[in-house]
């Protein structure tokens, strides 16, 4: 499938007696060329057949976001069917819906919370009705997806509601103070990613220490890609004058044409000065491992899974959270400072995403001085002061959770150095 494939709502309209306008629904795929192929799949989505409307009606909502629960399956978790899709899916494409990290949101992404709820209970009526038809094709269970529990309305009446079986995180407006983590716990998850996870370094490097939003990190190609270099380095003398990410141009990097996700603007994405030696270091290391691993040729990827295919946002995602839940949440709850006890315990009710390297790095330039709007969005690659905006607001919040930093802010060497001998 083309990154330029996708589903989408087609709305058919037509005018019946009393020249009242009604509109049906349908989901189609939408191929590169432009063509449509109808699907079946409107047929799950618990909607009126026939719905009287106005011209300037949105149409039942209810299918936009069927329509982006079937984009996530397709098009990033890389089912073939249906029939495929599993729990894990739902759940992570849910939690990323709530807390705009879907690969299509942006920085000014927002959903209030009867926005997500009312997603939630598209999508579980919509898989109850699926799995009803599809019974042993498909590989979840209704029991393993929701469960029903009993809601009194204002007037007293009790009735049963679907619930997922699994917690969905809500975030909103809150969602930039959630993602701040004291600079001791990130070493610890950079450190644990650099030694026991090496297939992930390139990605959080390109998060970390030049900004890129995970998606974005996926898009990244080898400097002796094909398709053109994705990272440029100036080097004079032996000295590194500046590095650069290419993000000019959304191309497709997978023999299989399935898209790794969206570049939310397309730019030269340049690396602070303060980060240029953690970049490089960290890079070199990343390289280093890359030695004789599998990879397409033709496309030059960064990031590529055991395949030898670039990562996708979802796989990266998926990966990140097990280390997470599974490994660093352990090493935390373990350690003798109780700010990374009480991190760890945060973290077992909170999903921490990719994304709180892109705002680990935004703190600390932050925290070094930079406090013009437009010089913050140009380090981000944003392009509205939004986001910018909010950090340098809350730079005294800040400046109380983390410790000052200097100049150089993260000395790669002088860290990695002092990590690995205590």
């Amino acid at each position: 499938m083309s990154k330029n494939e996708h589903f989408a709502v087609y709305k058919h309209k037509f005018i019946i007696k009393n020249n009242k306008l009604v509109s049906r629904q349908f989901i189609v795929l939408k191929h590169e060329d432009g063509t449509l192929q109808f699907t079946d799949f409107h047929r799950y989505v618990k909607s009126p057949v026939l719905m009287v409307r106005k011209y300037t009606d949105d149409g039942n909502s209810r299918f936009s976001f069927t329509v982006q629960l079937l984009n996530y399956a397709f098009f990033y978790a890389e089912i073939e069917k249906l029939d495929d899709i599993t729990v894990e899916i739902i759940d992570d494409f849910l939690n990323a819906y709530g807390m705009c990290e879907l690969p299509w949101d942006d920085d000014n992404t927002k959903r209030t919370e009867g926005t997500v709820k009312r997603c939630v209970r598209t999508i579980m009526d919509f898989m109850e009705l699926f799995i009803d038809e599809r019974k042993k094709e498909c590989h979840i269970k209704k029991d393993d997806l929701f469960k029903f529990v009993n809601k009194r309305d204002k007037h007293g009446k009790v009735s049963k509601v679907k619930v997922p079986a699994f917690d969905v995180i809500y975030t909103g407006n809150k969602k930039a103070i959630f993602r701040d983590i004291p600079n001791s716990a990130f070493q610890i998850l950079f450190n644990h990613i650099a030694t026991n996870h090496q297939e992930l370094l390139g990605l959080i490097i390109l998060s970390a220490f030049a900004g890129l939003r995970p998606s974005e990190a996926c898009n990244v190609r080898r400097t002796d890609s094909p398709l053109g270099p994705g990272i440029i380095f100036d080097i004079v003398d032996g000295d590194i004058l500046k590095i650069e990410i290419d993000l000019r141009e959304e191309l497709n990097i997978r023999s299989d044409l399935i898209s790794v996700g969206n570049i939310k603007k397309e730019r030269k994405q340049q690396v602070p000065d303060i980060f240029l030696n953690a970049f490089r270091e960290a890079y070199n290391q990343y390289i280093e491992y890359l030695k004789g691993k599998k990879f397409e040729k033709d496309y030059g990827a960064f990031t590529v899974n055991k395949q030898g295919k670039a990562m996708t946002y979802f796989s990266y995602r998926k990966k990140f959270q097990e280390i997470i839940q599974s490994e660093i949440i352990p090493m935390y709850l373990a350690s003798e400072k109780p700010e990374l006890v009480l991190y760890g315990r945060i973290l077992m009710e909170n999903k921490l995403s990719p994304h709180i390297f892109r705002h680990w790095y935004t703190v600390q330039l932050v925290l070094s001085g930079i406090s013009e709007p437009g010089v913050l969005m140009y380090w981000r690659g944003d392009s509205s002061p939004e986001s910018s905006l909010t950090y340098l607001q809350n730079k005294g919040e800040l400046e109380k959770q983390y410790r000052k930093v200097n100049n150089e802010v993260f000395d790669y060497l002088l860290w990695a150095s002092k990590m690995n001998n205590d």
